[in-house]
């Protein structure tokens, strides 16, 4: 395998397990960044020839970075989730007040 392919597969793996981690930690802004990263690395990755060889290393990358992808997307979800509630609760505590002022008046 070219060092080159197998360079770009390591940076590619080495994003996602940063992603992951920015995830697991909240930092969405950080997911934002790396994501840029990790598109132009896959892109320049798939733009260019792979052998057989290869491309079973990239099949093997492919398949640990859609994992790490879904692991993501599970905290992405539990993070909406608990700002939906926040956001629910905020709302009943508005209504709460508004209605309190309203029979005060």
């Amino acid at each position: 395998m070219h060092a080159t392919v197998r360079q770009q597969l390591a940076v590619l793996l080495e994003l996602a397990d940063r992603m992951q981690a920015q995830a697991a930690s909240s930092d969405w802004d950080g997911v934002g960044r790396l994501r840029e990263q990790f598109q132009r690395c896959a892109e320049a990755l798939f733009a260019g020839q792979v052998s057989h060889d290869e491309a079973l290393a990239l099949g093997d990358v492919i398949r640990r970075v859609s994992e790490i992808n879904n692991e993501i997307i599970a905290l992405c979800r539990e993070a909406r989730d608990a700002h939906r509630n926040d956001l629910d609760k905020l709302n009943q505590c508005r209504h709460a007040i508004s209605s309190y002022s309203s029979h005060t008046d």
